[in-house]
């Protein structure tokens, strides 16, 4: 949700700002004139179900300008608005108080803003009238009724680390036994006085947390975690008939993927979790090794040395984060020229803002994560976030975007800056988005001329391209026109900043 502060503008400004605005993923516009309408507790759940928003009573939505009815008796509706916030029959949870409510007159029109945040996926979903199916996502510009398997997501996020359940009906005979005697090889270098390889196998899985031999009836269980991390794989199919895991390598313009690693496809090994992971890390390694070819461009391109680590804790959230239930999108890593994606099914737990700055993590699956950690494959819990991005801002490369819902998460990460991660741009547009890029301020056409010796026609003409690519905004009118870095790319410079700013406290400490 953005932040707006409406209370800081002048009438005059909030009437052009209320006339103009857009319904958008969290801005929405109720006629509202004599009370509240029933499609505002639709819109409520929405937003406190997915990221927030501003909800304005008393505006009608318009072509070309919206349209300030006002609110005709604003103290009813506002007692019938606390009234029914209070009530639980009404709505599941409470998340408006007084400081989130606030009355403009505009035109002797009266306008209500009321800002509905987020909730906390413990208190997921939000519904109304007393049944939890009347709940209710934000999508686009519009409210949706929560499907049924959206609906299941949102319960399973409100209790994570269903893996450390144990898999009933389920031994260590559905464990690869390869799978197991190669992890406890890589585990025992790394704690070489525990002496884990002197043990047999249920025993070092009891060990390190993965099994345990149940009180009551003395009998040794596996947990949901161990299975999906050291399974069989028509074992895994079994109690997650949606598994699913997949790598493509795309690299070289080719129409075609080529390379693949896929678990419904013949291979040498189970394709649990682990092993998906030893082969897929040791392809990414490769693949950073290789030099490869801008588009348009004759120069080559080589990774830091430090992006490995970045991949191997992209790969590794990856994997610990899904939410193997569920049936769509699969788990999937690509790799581009100069960029690489990691999708997989189930909402990130910790907003945008909190994994960049770390130091918070909820893991979905922590029978897995503690399996990585062993490995060593992991940053200390909740850093991996911050890791991710300080290599993007050491190396000047491209900042990471992370976009996340119900459904999915996706994370992509550039080992190239932000302008050539733009590879459709001209060699001009480049030169032109680079000064913008560069020194992080704006800009005027006859500065940006100036300095890579263009005409002041050519770099306004390049303007206009980029403005409608949405990479740049304008900024002023007339001779003080200046252009800026877009909001959407300014967005992920102002996370990164917040790294930046968090790497210095500890540099400082």
């Amino acid at each position: 949700m953005r932040e707006i502060n409406f209370h800081e503008l002048s009438e005059k400004d909030l009437k052009e700002k209320i006339i103009k605005i857009r319904e958008d993923y969290d801005i929405e516009l109720k006629k509202a004139t004599s009370e509240l309408p029933k499609s505002f507790w639709e819109t409520y759940s929405s937003f406190c179900n997915t990221e927030g928003g501003y909800i304005i009573l008393g505006v009608e939505e318009g072509t070309p300008d919206n349209k300030i009815l006002g609110v005709n008796n604003p103290t009813n509706l506002l007692t019938n608005l606390w009234n029914q916030l209070s009530n639980l029959n009404k709505v599941s949870f409470r998340n408006v108080y007084n400081q989130d409510v606030q009355s403009f007159k505009i035109d002797n029109l009266v306008v209500i803003i009321v800002k509905v945040k987020e909730v906390l996926d413990r208190d997921k979903p939000v519904y109304i009238d007393n049944k939890i199916e009347n709940a209710w996502i934000r999508t686009g510009d519009g409210d949706r009724k929560i499907k049924k398997a959206e609906l299941q997501a949102f319960l399973r996020n409100a209790q994570p680390e269903q893996d450390n359940l144990p898999a009933s009906n389920f031994s260590i005979e559905d464990l690869d036994r390869d799978a197991i005697f190669a992890f406890k090889e890589q585990v025992d270098k790394r704690y070489p006085t525990k002496h884990f390889l002197d043990m047999d196998d249920k025993s070092f899985l009891i060990e390190i947390g993965a099994a345990r031999i149940d009180r009551i009836t003395n009998k040794f269980e596996i947990f949901r975690g161990t299975l999906l991390f050291l399974g069989k794989y028509n074992s895994i199919k079994e109690l997650f008939p949606r598994y699913h895991v997949d790598y493509f390598n795309y690299r070289g313009q080719n129409p075609r993927w080529t390379d693949r690693v896929s678990d419904d496809e013949p291979s040498g090994y189970e394709m649990n979790i682990f092993n998906f992971y030893r082969i897929v890390y040791e392809k990414l390694k490769i693949v950073l090794q290789e030099p490869f070819r801008l588009e348009k461009e004759t120069q080559l391109r080589l990774p830091a040395q430090e992006f490995d680590e970045t991949i191997r804790e992209c790969l590794v959230n990856c994997l610990a984060h899904a939410d193997y239930i569920q049936a769509y999108p699969s788990t999937k890593i690509e790799v581009f020229d100069g960029w690489f994606r990691f999708v997989n099914p189930g909402k990130m737990l910790v907003s945008k803002i909190q994994f960049a700055q770390g130091g918070d993590s909820r893991p979905r699956n922590e029978i897995i994560m503690k399996m990585f950690r062993l490995l060593g494959a992991s940053e200390r819990q909740g850093f991996g976030g911050p890791l991710i991005f300080k290599t993007a801002l050491t190396n000047n490369y491209r900042v990471p975007e992370i976009e996340t819902n119900i459904e999915r998460t996706e994370l992509k990460v550039w080992n190239i800056d932000l302008v050539d991660s733009y590879p459709e741009l001209s060699k001009d547009e480049k030169n032109v988005f680079r000064v913008i890029v560069k020194n992080n301020r704006a800009e005027s056409i006859p500065s940006i001329a100036r300095k890579i010796g263009l005409s002041d026609y050519k770099v306004r003409k390049i303007i206009s391209d980029l403005e409608n690519k949405k990479l740049v905004d304008k900024m002023g009118k007339g001779p003080s026109t200046k252009y800026i870095v877009s909001f959407h790319n300014a967005e992920f410079l102002t996370q990164l900043q917040m790294v930046v700013d968090y790497f210095q406290k500890l540099l400082n400490k």
